[in-house]
């Protein structure tokens, strides 16, 4: 009768030469994976910008060519500029950014936008919200450089704790001071964030690229 000769096992020292090998391979592969999974989330992020940008486009077809509101008060609450443009696409999830940690409600519980509207040019509201009522928006014909001007950004509150939420739905241009219920950009994407222009075309940008160091400051955000 002639036996099998038995298989030999691995030795403690092959065993740990496998361990290295898959801990290498881990080591080059998990970077990879990872930079794969926050580009397809900041593709995301992209469209969803875009189709906000797409809402606004739509919103001024039948409001004489005027940028929305930054927010106005209806009854106990106020109607913010998410809202006003929600009709034109009735997705309240393209207000959100999936890289993002902020809050999807703002302090009230209230669905909020991942996105900073530049509404402290392209409306005269005040900072203290305080002409909330009697504020006027301008047109894409007041807008010296559409292409070269802000719309929105993916943004997130100016000040820890601000008693509106840690979102940034309103933006801050570069030349103002941190103030509650105002934004900044919020840099999710590998220290990139989603522009959307006015001309409605979106780019993934350093905020160094045009928010910080810009001469003028608010060069990427006035009307000149």
């Amino acid at each position: 009768m002639r036996f099998q000769k038995p298989l030999s096992a691995f030795t403690l020292i092959e065993l740990l030469v496998v361990i290295a090998i898959i801990a290498i391979l881990a080591a080059i592969l998990f970077p990879v994976i990872m930079r794969a999974r926050e580009a397809a989330k900041a593709s995301a992020c992209a469209s969803n910008i875009r189709n906000l940008a797409l809402a606004v486009d739509l919103y001024q077809t039948d409001h004489d060519g005027r940028f929305p509101l930054a927010a106005y008060a209806e009854g106990a609450s106020f109607k913010l500029w998410h809202d006003m443009t929600d009709p034109y696409l009735n997705n309240k999830q393209v207000w959100h950014c999936p890289s993002s940690t902020v809050s999807k409600a703002d302090a009230n519980g209230a669905i909020t936008s991942h996105y900073g509207y530049n509404a402290l040019y392209l409306t005269t509201i005040a900072l203290d919200f305080s002409n909330a009522q009697q504020h006027t928006a301008f047109q894409t014909s007041d807008i010296a450089n559409p292409s070269e001007t802000v719309l929105f950004i993916e943004a997130k509150s100016s000040v820890p704790n601000s008693w509106c939420g840690d979102d940034g739905k309103f933006l801050l241009p570069p030349s103002q001071p941190d103030t509650d219920c105002w934004g900044r950009p919020n840099p999710v994407h590998m220290e990139k964030t989603n522009v959307a222009f006015i001309d409605m075309h979106v780019k993934r940008l350093d905020p160094k690229a045009y928010y910080e160091g810009r001469t003028p400051p608010d060069e990427f955000f006035d009307r000149q």
